[in-house]
């Protein structure tokens, strides 16, 4: 369950925003309050008590979305500021007790939550109970620990290399969702018995429809993986080729005005995005990885990708998706560049010794 609420809470107001007509920048601030909660428990821990304070406000401010009537800005606010609270609880609590690595049915799980996240747009209020109840469930099973901030051990390169990585996808992700979204939603139904929910509301149409899409290149994501081990042992060229491709595939979406197309772009993605994986597998062949510098670096990509997506819709409206597919076309670049200085220097290192 964990998983599921997680992809829902992610994704979910996206949707919502687009269904209420919101500003973009607006509908981006709800994806950056869960990534902000995402850094409980890395590089923050918290006790067991203050994440109960955690789940009881977000439970009061719930209660007051659903029954008390407020001004729009107060209602986004508390919006966020109950996303990023349930993020920081239920993160926290699957890191206490998950054991190993993702296995590959949680990363499914969490694309059934994108998948279903659309229900935000027609019950909000609903899911932000379900998921207080889930945090509070949670926190039955939770391992106390005290307050604690770690310093995660810089891995070099390969943590810019990570940092840029993460930039690249967070520049364009969630605005693209939304851009493709608004985009659908001005086309036919391709289904006829759609027809009647488009005619209704085509921008909630369009959302479900993004939504779905979105969760495919996930899908495709995960498999990538699997596919390129199965093909090649050659981690590195397979990061450059697939981060070449990425670079390739952005700059083209930011040109394309047919949406069919930039759909079929955007599914390549996240075959692309998936050769990613390499950078964790290298250092786990070198014997220099450690999660903890990795998640830290995830993170930062996160929210600073987001936080720019944001302010780039602030002064560039419409302009603002293919902006960031742009940006994130340069990130990729910058990733490779990384990548590609780190393997010359370890060459060089080996060399000497």
């Amino acid at each position: 369950m964990f998983n599921i609420i997680t992809g829902i809470l992610e994704c979910g107001w996206i949707s919502f925003g687009l269904a209420h007509a919101m500003p973009l920048w607006q509908i981006l601030c709800y994806p950056l309050a869960y990534y902000l909660g995402k850094l409980f428990p890395k590089p923050f821990s918290l006790p067991k008590k203050l994440l109960f304070v955690f789940c009881s406000v977000t439970l009061i401010a719930a209660v007051i979305l659903t029954f008390v009537p407020m001004p729009d800005i107060v209602r986004f606010v508390l919006t966020c500021l109950c996303l990023f609270l349930l993020s920081a609880v239920i993160q926290t609590v699957k890191d206490s007790i998950k054991s190993g690595e993702h296995s590959l049915l949680k990363r499914f799980f969490r694309v059934a939550g994108f998948a279903l996240s659309p229900l935000a747009a027609f019950r909000p209020q609903i899911i932000l109970f379900v998921a207080v109840v889930i945090a509070f469930c949670g926190l039955t099973k939770y391992t106390d620990r005290e307050y604690h901030f770690t310093v995660p051990d810089f891995k070099g390169g390969y943590s810019i290399a990570i940092l840029f990585h993460q930039l690249h996808y967070f520049f364009y992700t969630h605005i693209t969702i939304a851009a493709v979204s608004i985009a659908l939603s001005k086309q036919p139904p391709v289904i006829d018995a759609l027809g009647y929910a488009f005619t209704r509301n085509p921008i909630v149409f369009g959302s479900i429809a993004g939504i779905l899409i979105f969760s495919g290149t996930r899908i495709i994501y995960i498999l990538s993986e699997h596919i390129f081990s199965r093909l090649t042992k050659k981690n590195i060229p397979v990061f450059y080729i697939g981060q070449t491709a990425i670079v390739v595939i952005l700059l083209s979406m930011s040109f394309v005005t047919d949406t069919t197309l930039l759909v079929i772009l955007w599914l390549f993605t996240g075959l692309c995005d998936g050769t990613a994986f390499t950078i964790t597998k290298k250092l786990k062949q070198s014997g220099k990885y450690d999660k903890a510098p990795i998640t830290f670096s995830e993170n930062a990509g996160c929210i600073l990708g987001q936080l720019a997506a944001i302010l780039v819709s602030v002064f560039f409206g419409t302009y603002s998706p293919d902006i960031m597919l742009v940006c994130g076309a340069i990130s990729t670049l910058a990733a490779i560049l990384c990548m590609i200085i780190t393997m010359q220097k370890e060459k060089k290192y080996d060399g000497i010794g």
